[in-house]
């Protein structure tokens, strides 16, 4: 069998040629197809000229395949069945329905909820649900498609993408900086209220962070402190002078920035954890995932976008 040009009038032939093998009639092909029997046998005879070879036996009311015709019908069965499911992956794929994304409450708050319109703005037709919690999502049970996670990243059996390392250091309001002798005096922390963020990660103890910092700079800690089940409520409380929090660097930039809060000395720490975005294994390849990982890679790399 020469190999012809797939030109428009081959592969319509091979469409032509796909019904009348399955239904063996040309009468009943030019009824699926909308064409007249003249036509489809037109089709056929076009086809086995450009191919070189005989496809059918005419016989009277009845059709028979000849060999390379079995062999052209199971090739080309196969190869529009792969055309027709790719086209409706396509179909499935577009950038619309809902994504459902779990986030911890104050990366929410104050790193995501400022840049989200970027991305909402970017796929109108996606719905955006967003919900926030410390916990680690079990995505055998709940209907998220993705989540972020401030860990290790070790989570057996799920995709998992770094997003961004994190650094911490103390910060605090500048009255309170100055009436407890704070500037370029960490040890002065001991007579401290500390403020700790008592679920920092999945399955941390109140005072780990905190303690993480210390331990890096050699610095004792006061027993005394306040704990908040959400960073945010730890830096809240630090702006209004309650006392010294542990503030994440992708948390607090505005709040050193406009002064709201200050580092009272220069210590900052790699934390040990960073972010990662999670999901099923079966998940990372879809299109609402990818563009959201995506956009969160890209806003990572140029946050001036």
């Amino acid at each position: 069998m020469r190999l012809p040009r797939l030109t428009g009038p081959v592969l319509s032939g091979l469409h032509c040629f796909l019904i009348a093998a399955d239904q063996m009639s040309f009468t009943r092909a030019a009824e699926l197809l909308c064409l007249t029997q003249s036509a489809v046998s037109h089709r056929i005879k076009n086809l086995e000229e450009a191919l070189g070879v005989q496809l059918f036996i005419r016989q009277p009311r009845k059709l028979v395949l000849t060999e390379e015709g079995k062999r052209l019908k199971e090739v080309v069965a196969h190869n529009f069945g792969d055309i027709a499911n790719e086209i409706r992956d396509l179909k499935t794929q577009e950038l619309s329905g809902d994504l459902n994304v779990s986030v911890p409450p104050t990366f929410a708050q104050r790193w995501m909820l400022p840049r989200l319109k970027g991305f909402i703005d970017r796929y109108p037709a996606l719905r955006f649900h967003l919900r926030t919690r410390n916990e680690l999502v079990d995505f055998q049970t709940e209907s998220y498609d993705c989540a972020i996670y401030f860990g290790d990243g070790k989570y057996t059996g799920l995709n998992t993408v770094k997003l961004m390392s994190e650094s911490m250091l103390p910060v605090c309001s500048h009255e309170y900086a100055v009436a407890h002798g704070l500037y370029g005096n960490p040890t002065k922390l001991a007579n401290c209220m500390l403020l700790h963020d008592a679920a920092p990660w999945a399955r941390a103890g109140r005072t780990d962070e905190w303690q993480y910092w210390a331990r890096q700079n050699g610095v004792p800690l006061p027993a005394a402190g306040c704990t908040f089940d959400r960073a945010d409520l730890a830096l809240q409380a630090a702006e209004r002078g309650i006392g010294v929090a542990i503030g994440r660097e992708s948390f607090i930039a505005e709040q050193l920035k406009t002064g709201r809060l200050v580092a009272p000395f220069t210590l900052p720490v790699a934390s040990p954890l960073n972010y990662y975005l999670v999901c099923r294994r079966e998940m990372a390849s879809s299109p609402r995932v990818k563009a959201f990982i995506d956009w969160l890679e890209e806003i990572i790399a140029d946050p001036a976008a």
